[in-house]
């Protein structure tokens, strides 16, 4: 019975989505974090040296409580089998940061999504689908219930981002502001009006091609302001960073 990918249900209602990244290679942690109340969850390949092998056993934990993404290192590990073998292991979507230009967005469409959509391609026997069991069922659902996330972390992405969002098959524009603000020359300056007026300039985009716009909300206050907005899909942060959080706030009583 092919897989129900509950994150893109619920954006597909209006809904807000929020998730994390993961960044420990522990399937204990990944279990944990699974089980709260997050609706997707990043493994991180971008950023933490996951093998593939490490990839699937952390989408085995993550799958029966959230939505497993795998962020990718780049497009060109998109194209060059990133995206089918993430996909192939049980992700139900990627994450592809620096995406800069229509061209790389039509590359990462092309290596996510079987015919007649993209050039992804199509195996018989992969976990996905059952190892065989389920070919029909998953061949024919999957493009519909693959989420596929675009970072816009760059100038030139800023500058293209109405080309790059209309491209078809795109289903979230995630604004890397970290990213964004070391690029124009203010990091960490999430808040410089360069940086605000980038991020305006995405978010329409996004609404303007029907594409989910996705940002960071790493405080109640903060999701709760982008929301309002009109935000739907939410990072709150890293593994790591919410054990650090929490320990540091228990010393600190």
């Amino acid at each position: 019975m092919a897989i129900v990918n509950r994150t893109l249900q619920k954006l597909g209602r209006g809904d807000d989505v929020v998730g994390a990244w993961l960044l420990s290679q522990s399937t204990r942690a990944a279990e944990v974090l699974s089980r709260t109340a997050v609706d997707w969850i990043g493994i991180d390949t971008e950023h933490a040296p996951h093998s593939p092998e490490r990839v699937e056993a952390l989408i085995r934990a993550v799958e029966p409580h959230t939505t497993p993404l795998v962020r990718l290192p780049s497009v060109e590990t998109a194209v060059s089998g990133g995206a089918k073998h993430a996909l192939d292991s049980g992700a139900q979507g990627v994450i592809v940061p620096g995406v800069d230009t229509p061209e790389d967005a039509r590359d990462v469409v092309r290596a996510t999504y079987f015919p007649p959509v993209g050039e992804r391609g199509v195996a018989g026997t992969t976990r996905a689908n059952a190892y065989g069991e389920d070919f029909e069922g998953y061949v024919t659902t999957a493009n519909d219930e693959t989420l596929l996330t675009i970072q816009i972390e760059s100038p030139s992405a800023v500058e293209s981002v109405a080309e790059i969002l209309a491209v078809d098959g795109i289903d979230v524009a995630f604004i890397g502001e970290n990213d964004l603000s070391a690029a124009v020359g203010h990091p960490g300056k999430t808040d410089h009006p360069e940086v605000t007026a980038a991020v305006q300039r995405v978010f329409g985009a996004a609404q303007d091609n029907g594409v989910y716009p996705g940002i960071a909300g790493r405080t109640p206050d903060i999701q709760s302001e982008r929301s309002k907005h009109g935000f739907q899909f939410f990072l709150l942060g890293a593994d790591l960073s919410f054990m650090r959080a929490g320990i540091e706030a228990f010393l600190s009583e």
